[in-house]
């Protein structure tokens, strides 16, 4: 293992990111997930049948924001070696 400038290996810094794509990944299947309703309201029907990920700009602001975060992890520390 080859440690960087700032003393953290490189298999850390992209467990790191690893971490944070199966984060997004669950939060995203939490979401998507639809609500159980009430017992009152199990007779009703639902008005809409669009959900967010049919959305062409959902897909627009998650893949922004992935890269990012992505970007921003994988480039701390400044100068590279050569």
């Amino acid at each position: 293992m080859t440690e960087t400038e700032d003393g953290v290996t490189r298999s850390r810094k992209w467990s790191f990111v690893l971490a944070a794509v199966l984060a997004s990944l669950g939060l995203a299947v939490a979401l998507a997930h639809p609500q159980t309703p009430a017992s009152g309201d199990a007779a009703r029907p639902v008005a809409h049948t669009e959900v967010w990920y049919g959305r062409w700009w959902m897909w627009a602001v998650g893949v922004a924001v992935f890269l990012v975060v992505v970007i921003a992890l994988t480039n701390r520390g400044g100068r590279s070696k050569i």
